[in-house]
């Protein structure tokens, strides 16, 4: 073998004792895997979803209004989606204290994008799923905008989860039996912390703060995510309720 051959295998040689060294630390112990940042967090979220093939999820919007006469309002949810144009979401807000509820329907296939709400009843046609969903962000508590705008980048716009200013890490926590790293920061000029499950970097839990004429309001949405999951034709049918 000539000089011109031991060189290169002796400098790969090199490089693999000191990639060996660093894997082990200075003292010989495996180094321990640094935490993702706050940043990092955000991005593999955004991947996540607007990677899958389907998702799927159920949750609640609970605010937490101040004021002489202090409430809160609970609004349920369920989102199905199957990439690249099958998409359903749902909202109920209780009516008060007449009973009963109102329900918001956004659905899409294909081209075609169908709301229902009972506060004006009858199917209505929309010109984009983004319109829609814009339409029903405010009176859903911000749910039927939050989740979509991930999945769906190029249609759905507006303020992003994943672009909250100075994220921070914060302590972890659980949601249910889901590790979750904490992610605190400033969204819409109101302070948030966005809890995302460590193991599928979905989103579990809310919780925001925004500013009201009567002070403030204390919003907390949870979510039970299912990623690349079955979606079922049931989940995904357009069946707005017969009443008028």
């Amino acid at each position: 073998m000539s000089v011109g051959d031991t060189v290169p295998a002796a400098a790969a040689v090199t490089a693999l004792a000191v990639a060996a060294a660093l894997s082990h630390g200075a003292l010989g112990q495996p180094s321990q895997t640094a935490a993702p940042g706050a940043e990092e967090v955000l991005a593999r979220v955004a991947a996540t979803y607007a990677a899958c093939r389907s998702y799927s999820d159920s949750g609640v919007v609970t605010d937490r209004y101040p004021g002489l006469v202090a409430h809160t309002t609970t609004k349920p949810f369920r989102t199905a989606f199957v990439r690249p144009g099958r998409f359903r979401f749902q909202f109920a807000e209780t009516k008060g204290f007449v009973g009963g509820e109102y329900l918001y329907i956004v659905w899409r296939n294909g081209d075609d994008v169908r709301t229902w709400w009972d506060v004006r009843p009858g199917v209505q046609k929309a010109p984009s799923l983004g319109e829609a969903l814009g339409a029903a962000t405010g009176v859903s508590g911000g749910s039927a905008h939050r989740i979509p705008a991930l999945l769906m980048p190029p249609e759905v716009g507006g303020r992003r989860l994943t672009g909250v200013a100075q994220a921070r890490l914060l302590g972890d926590a659980a949601v249910g039996a889901s590790a979750c790293y904490r992610i605190g920061g400033t969204y819409a000029d109101g302070p948030i912390t966005v809890w995302v499950d460590k193991a599928t970097f979905l989103v579990r839990r809310v919780d925001l703060t925004t500013t009201i004429p009567s002070g403030t309001v204390e919003s907390t949405t949870t979510y039970e995510p299912i990623l690349d999951g079955e979606v079922s034709e049931a989940m995904l049918a357009f069946d707005p309720p017969t009443r008028q």
